[in-house]
């Protein structure tokens, strides 16, 4: 899975992308590039992209992994967008394992309304 971030200070947003195949070593790899960033704040919002996923190997033990030992801060918005069913249950899994670590995620179909929440 070929993933890419960009740290906007300015909007104090996390921008991830994803496309291809999304593989557990990726997703983890994603997580760790981006806390090394001297960019990273915990606390800025996230907004992640998986619209362009072709495959999904991640067990949902990894979903509730990721979300337990979130790299943002409690309270954070973090919103996904979607476009097939596979990526909104999946997303909607890990928002319901996220609700746990105090965590505030929102599954979208649309980007507009996704950065509308997100503002």
């Amino acid at each position: 899975m070929p993933t890419v971030f960009r740290i906007d200070p300015s909007r104090r947003l996390v921008v991830s992308r994803a496309w291809g195949a999304v593989t557990t070593a990726e997703l983890r790899a994603h997580y760790r590039q981006l806390v090394v960033d001297p960019a990273f704040d915990p606390t800025y919002r996230q907004l992640t992209d998986v619209r362009e996923v072709t495959d999904f190997d991640l067990p949902s033990s990894l979903l509730a992994d990721v979300a337990a030992h979130p790299v943002f801060a409690p309270g954070t918005r973090r919103a996904f967008v979607v476009s097939g069913p596979v990526a909104y249950g999946l997303a909607r899994m890990f928002g319901a394992y996220a609700e746990g670590a105090h965590q505030e995620v929102q599954v979208f179909r649309d980007l507009a309304a996704a950065e509308a929440w997100l503002a």
